[in-house]
């Protein structure tokens, strides 16, 4: 009972620093080699996913924007993760 709950707002307000956060993020998706897994990140290297298991592949380049609607993650929870940890990681079945 000790543990620290966080809670995660569905539909946060989507970042605003740059002017395409208006009509979109431009991100780089990238799948594993040998996994189910995929990431998206800002760096067009992919130098900032983790580095455990196969190497990352690129995929293509993908605009995330607040107006999205899709399965799994939301565009906000999305931006959330890139801007706390650089990166966010699902399985490929999303289809980003």
């Amino acid at each position: 009972m000790g543990e620290a709950l966080t809670i995660v707002a569905d539909d946060g307000p989507f970042p605003s620093e740059t002017p395409e956060a208006a009509t979109g993020m431009l991100l780089h998706k990238f799948v594993k080699a040998d996994s189910w897994r995929g990431g998206l990140t800002a760096d067009a290297t992919g130098g900032n996913l983790p580095r455990s298991g196969s190497a990352w592949i690129y995929e293509k380049g993908v605009v995330v924007s607040p107006s999205d609607r899709r399965a799994g993650a939301t565009p906000a929870q999305i931006a959330a993760a890139i801007s706390d940890r650089g990166f966010f990681l699902f399985p490929i079945a999303d289809d980003v």
